[in-house]
C-alpha cells in the first residue's frame, strides 16, 4: 500500500510539519508498506490540468527541489506522480488543508488542532476517515465520514538536546523565559526581563532550559512545556479563560509536569509528576509505532483496501 502524506517543508520548530513528516518515516521503517511526502506548495488542483498534465507539472515544479526533509529519517519526496494510482492509494491530509488537492480517493483527515482554529473554515470531503492526534482535540464529526475512536498520536521529541545532562545537581536557577507562539490572545503575565523563545533554535532552547527556573507557555499544546520538564524547569501553561484543565487535556498522563495556571495545587502537581515525564515520553516513542499500525489498519478496512 502506498500512503502521500501532504505537508510542507520540514521545520523542526513546527510541531504539525514534524509528526508529518514522523508518520512518514514510521511507516517506511516499521510496517510493510510505503509512503511519500507530498509537497503542499504545488498548486495541484485537480480542475485547472489532466492527469497528464498533473504529472508534469509535478515532476518539473522547481519548487519540489527545494523541498527539505529531516536527512535521518527515510522521507522521500515524490517529484512525480507517475506510478502512483490515486484510486488505490492513501492520502493523509492535516486539518488545515482545505478540500482534496490530490483528488485523492482514500483522504485520512488528520486532526493535528482543532479545525478550523486557524482559518475559520472546515472544508472537507465525503467518506473520510478522521483521525485525532490526542486527547486535546474536540471530538469531531462529519456527515458521511467516520472519526475513528483511535488516536492517531505520533511525536517526536528531541531528547538528544532536551535533557539534564550538563546541569549541576546543585546549580541555582534565576532565569525566566517564555513562550508565545499560538497564544497571542492571552494577557501577558510573564515578568518584564523574561527571555522569549519563540526565535530560538532548538539548540539554543536546549541551552537556556538547562539554565531557567521557570518556563511560561501562552500556547496551549506546544511540545516546548514538555521540553522544559526534561531540562528540569518548571513548566506552566497560562489557561484559556473558557478552558477547564479537563477539557485542556482530558487524559491525565499529558499532563505530567505541567502546571495548567499559577495556583499552589497546579504548581504542586506539575512538581509532584515531573519525575514521570521522561518515561511517559520514552512510552509515547514506543506508542506512536503502534498507533501507525493501527491506523493503516482501520484505514485499510475503512476504504476496503
Amino acid at each position: 500500500m502506498q500512503i502521500l502524506v501532504y505537508s510542507q517543508n520540514f521545520d523542526s520548530k513546527n510541531g504539525g510539519v514534524v509528526v508529518l513528516h514522523r508518520l512518514v518515516h514510521l511507516i517506511n521503517t516499521t510496517t510493510e508498506h510505503e509512503a511519500f511526502l507530498v509537497p503542499n506548495s504545488l498548486d495541484l488542483t485537480i480542475s485547472k490540468y489532466s492527469i497528464a498534465g498533473l504529472k508534469k507539472k509535478l515532476k518539473h515544479n522547481k519548487k519540489v527541489k527545494r523541498y527539505t526533509t529531516k536527512s535521518q529519517w527515510a522521507t522521500p519526496v515524490l517529484d512525480s506522480l507517475q506510478g502512483i494510482d490515486l484510486s488505490q492509494a492513501i492520502v493523509v491530509y492535516p486539518e488545515i488543508t482545505s478540500g482534496n488537492p490530490l483528488n485523492a480517493k482514500n483522504v485520512v483527515r488528520w486532526l493535528l488542532h482543532q479545525p478550523a482554529h486557524f482559518s475559520g473554515q472546515i472544508n472537507y470531503g465525503e467518506n473520510e476517515l478522521i483521525f485525532k492526534f490526542n486527547s486535546a482535540i474536540k471530538d469531531f464529526s462529519l456527515p458521511n465520514s467516520k472519526t475513528s475512536e483511535q488516536e492517531l498520536k505520533v511525536i517526536y521529541y528531541p531528547t538528544d538536546l532536551y535533557n539534564e545532562e550538563g546541569v549541576q545537581p546543585y546549580q541555582e536557577r534565576t532565569l525566566t523565559c517564555h513562550a508565545i507562539r499560538k497564544g497571542k490572545h492571552k494577557p501577558k503575565v510573564h515578568p518584564e526581563d523574561s527571555i522569549l523563545i519563540d526565535s530560538l533554535s532548538h539548540e539554543e532552547v536546549a541551552r537556556l532550559f538547562k539554565q531557567t527556573k521557570r518556563f511560561i507557555s501562552y500556547d496551549d499544546y506546544t511540545a516546548y512545556s514538555i521540553f522544559a520538564n526534561l531540562c528540569g524547569c518548571e513548566s506552566i501553561v497560562v489557561p484559556d479563560s473558557d478552558t477547564t484543565i479537563e477539557q485542556w487535556y482530558p487524559n491525565i498522563t499529558d499532563r505530567y509536569g505541567i502546571a495548567y495556571g499559577f495556583d499552589v495545587e497546579q504548581l504542586k502537581w506539575a512538581k509532584d509528576t515531573q519525575s514521570l515525564v521522561k518515561e511517559h515520553v520514552e512510552n509515547e516513542h514506543r506508542r506512536s509505532e503502534q498507533c501507525v499500525k493501527n491506523f493503516i489498519e482501520e484505514a485499510l478496512d475503512y476504504f476496503r483496501l
